[in-house]
Parts: structure tokens; C-alpha cells; sequence
């Protein structure tokens, strides 16, 4: 349904994992048609493209119905999202010598796909808590169906195994990774003898979920501290419906305090939010392609993470593969990324005191800024290789095949 060659954390999750499993298996990667061939080989990996046009119109007509009618909710636990799109590729699967399915968020769609290849393995991957919080329809059913259930962290697993105890002997996590192009950049950088203007950075999508407004209000009281520090934010304004993370995800007193952010544009209120003397000291770089970030972090000295709710955290493992000291919330999966004190500083979420008190921290500690650093960067690159994420998927794809006897070098066939 997503183009697979777009610059979200998921697309570069089946970029990266599709492209190094084509190297020993047969890979086919289904997507929506994005103005691209219907059919096309990319770096060994084969692409098949259905056209949404005729969900994208009628999900439109639903949305129209459900609000004149007062449903809430997401949309997309319904059976009829996107359903002609995975109906097409379920039935085109029929044609396959397909052994895996690995399918993406909807159990709905890995069980309208086992139902119509039953023969088929089907694996479903979350992303998010959307088991544990959404209402799908017959989920329980759907996922004894499901041969197994993979997460991106062990947050995540642990609450599915938690609320749906009958398969909990299939959940299992595979977390997202980082590339080589993020590792180079400290080998010959030290923190000993920063740059006059110490420079902050945040990466990710400006949403309220993401607590960028925490950080300005951080970053306000960072500055009376340190006049010459400067802070980035690279990403765009895109802000997820409030009905899929913010209303699940969050307590109801920080839903409140988010609402008024819902109201406008959210960059424009976090424009107006800053003092003179801050809006002079704040970048918002707004979109860059993934391949250009790592230049962002070859130029930082501390990484900051405000989010309020984070499922796993990408760009806080690529800071950290990059030597960047990170400071970032206690939420969702970010405990199992940063060791407290060794290789970056957690704190409170939705605090601004709390973070601008662990930067200031960092900031006056050359040495403690370098030897995080160094720890950070060594201890995720043995976690987070896309080598070591995709051992640990061919892994699961074996537990799945039941333990058949196939190695890396001659599996068979995966589906995407």
C-alpha cells in the first residue's frame, strides 16, 4: 500500500531488509502503483504494483459516512480499508511459489491472505501498539490464524503476549536498524574541544506526539545557560491523525494538552511559541532525504529525543550509531536503546526542566559527552546492523518454515 521507496522508517525497514535477503532468496515486495511500473527488478528484489485509486475514493465516501453518522475512531481497523488492494494482492499470491508472507500492520489483511493461500506462512509485523489498543474485528481469530507475530521491540511484544496470551509462544521481536553510512562520521570527531556554537539536533516528523513543543520550552531555558548553543530540527510538518497514536498512545491529561495543537498548523504555533532570542538559535530544516541526514549528525553535539510516545526510535539509535550523546524521554521502547548513564540520559517525558537539566549537563561534560559517545556507538552497531536484523528475521522465517532444513545461503522464497 505504501511506496516502498519513500523515506519513512518502515519504507527503509523493507528497503534495507528486502535488498540483503534478495542476495540468498527469491523477494517480492507488493506495494500501491505511486505513478511507478506495475512490474520492476530493483537491486534483485522484484516489485509488483497495484493501483489504490479505487480505495483511495472510496475510503474517502466512508470517512464522508462515518462523520455524518458520528463514528469514531481510526479507519483503519475496518475490514473495507484498502480491502479491493489486498484482496488483489491475496488473490495474486494464489500464482506465487511464495513459502513466507511478511505483511505490515492490518491483521485483517494477514488473515484475508492466509484464508486465500492457506498453504502459505503468513507472518504479521507491528510497527505500534495497534493490538493491544484497536478494536479490530474478530482479532482474537484472526490471530491464531497468523503463524507469527513479529514487533519492532520488546515493548511491543510483551503487551501483545500479555493481551492475547493464546499466542504468545509465536510473538516475536525484530527491531528496526541502522545503516553504515551513519557509523563513519565520529571515527576522527571528539566533544573534547566542541565548536564555539555547540550545536542540538532533533530528527523526525513535527506532530504533536513528538513533543517538539517540550523541547522549545527546553531549549528556552538551555540557552540562559549556554547563549551559544543552537538547536536543528529536521523533518517535516506532518501531523498523524490524532485518532491513531495521540488517543491511543497517551494518558488523558497529556491528550488534553496536546489538543490545542490540533487547531492550526503545528509549526506555526511552535514558530510563534519561541522567544526572539531563541528564533534566532532554532533551524527548522524542515524535509531532508534520509541519505543526507547523517551530515546532521556529523555536525552535532547532542542529540535530543522529547517524543511522548516512541515505539521504538530511529533516529535515536542512528545519533548513537553516529557518537552523538543522546538525551532523550523514558517512553514506550527507548529503555531497551539507551543504557542510563553509559550510553545516553533518559528523562520524564513532557518535562521541559528535565531535559534542559541533562543537556546542560552534557553540555558542561566534554568527557561525559565523549565517553557516551563511544559507548553508544559501539553497543548499537552490534545491536542494530541491518546485517544483525536481518540474521535475526531469517531466524524467525525458520521458526515459521518449521525448522526446515534451510540455510541463509539457500532459502527459498520470501514474500514481502
Amino acid at each position: 500500500m505504501w511506496s516502498p521507496h519513500s523515506d519513512g522508517s518502515l519504507q527503509i525497514w523493507n528497503r534495507q531488509v528486502t535488498t540483503h535477503l534478495s542476495k540468498s532468496s527469491d523477494v517480492l515486495v507488493y506495494s500501491g502503483l505511486f505513478g511507478l511500473k506495475s512490474d520492476e527488478n530493483i537491486d534483485g528484489v522484484q516489485y509488483r504494483r497495484f493501483s489504490t485509486r479505487w480505495d483511495n475514493g472510496f475510503l474517502e465516501q466512508f470517512r464522508f459516512i462515518r462523520r455524518f453518522l458520528g463514528v469514531s475512531g481510526p479507519l483503519f481497523k475496518s475490514d473495507l480499508w484498502y480491502v479491493g488492494y489486498y484482496l488483489r494482492v491475496a488473490l495474486d499470491l494464489r500464482r506465487k511459489a511464495c513459502d513466507i508472507v511478511h505483511v505490515h500492520y492490518y491483521p485483517q489483511f494477514a488473515s484475508l491472505i492466509k484464508r486465500l493461500n492457506p498453504k502459505l506462512r503468513v507472518v504479521l509485523h507491528m510497527h505500534g501498539e495497534w493490538l493491544t489498543q484497536v478494536r479490530f474485528n474478530n482479532l482474537n481469530s484472526r490471530l491464531r490464524q497468523i503463524d507469527l507475530v513479529v514487533s519492532c521491540s520488546e515493548f511491543i511484544t510483551k503487551g501483545v503476549a500479555a493481551r492475547f496470551p493464546q499466542i504468545a509462544h509465536h510473538c516475536r521481536t525484530v527491531p528496526m536498524g541502522v545503516s553504515a553510512d551513519f557509523l563513519s562520521f565520529r571515527s576522527e570527531n571528539s566533544h573534547a574541544d566542541p565548536s564555539p556554537t555547540r550545536q542540538l539536533l532533533c530528527v523526525g516528523r513535527i506532530s504533536p506526539e513528538k513533543g517538539i513543543h517540550v523541547l522549545l520550552d527546553a531549549f528556552e531555558l538551555i540557552i540562559r545557560e549556554f547563549p551559544d548553543v543552537a538547536l536543528t530540527i529536521v523533518g517535516p510538518e506532518w501531523v498523524a491523525p490524532r485518532e491513531d497514536i495521540t488517543d491511543l498512545s497517551l494518558p488523558k491529561d497529556v491528550i488534553d494538552g496536546l489538543a490545542i495543537f490540533y487547531q492550526d498548523s503545528y509549526l506555526l504555533q511552535l514558530q510563534g511559541k519561541l522567544s526572539a532570542d531563541a528564533a534566532r538559535k532554532v533551524t527548522f530544516a524542515g524535509l531532508v532525504r534520509h541519505r543526507d541526514i547523517p551530515a546532521f549528525y556529523k555536525k552535532a553535539d547532542i542529540y535530543i529525543g522529547p517524543s511522548l510516545y516512541e515505539s521504538f526510535g530511529v533516529s535515536i539509535i542512528e545519533a548513537m550509531t553516529a557518537g552523538v550523546p543522546v538525551v532523550a524521554t523514558r517512553v514506550g521502547a527507548v529503555p531497551e536503546v539507551i543504557s542510563e548513564g553509559k550510553s545516553g540520559l533518559m528523562v520524564d517525558c513532557n518535562n521541559p526542566s528535565a531535559i534542559a537539566d541533562a543537556v546542560i549537563k552534557l553540555l558542561a561534560n566534554g568527557e561525559l559527552r565523549n565517553s557516551m559517545s563511544f559507548a553508544a556507538r559501539d553497543m548499537i552497531w552490534k545491536r542494530f546492523s541491518w546485517e544483525t536484523i536481518c540474521s535475526a528475521l531469517v531466524e524467525t522465517y525458520l521458526e515459521v518454515l518449521d525448522h526446515r532444513t534451510v540455510s541463509l545461503d539457500h532459502a527459498e522464497s520470501v514474500a514481502k
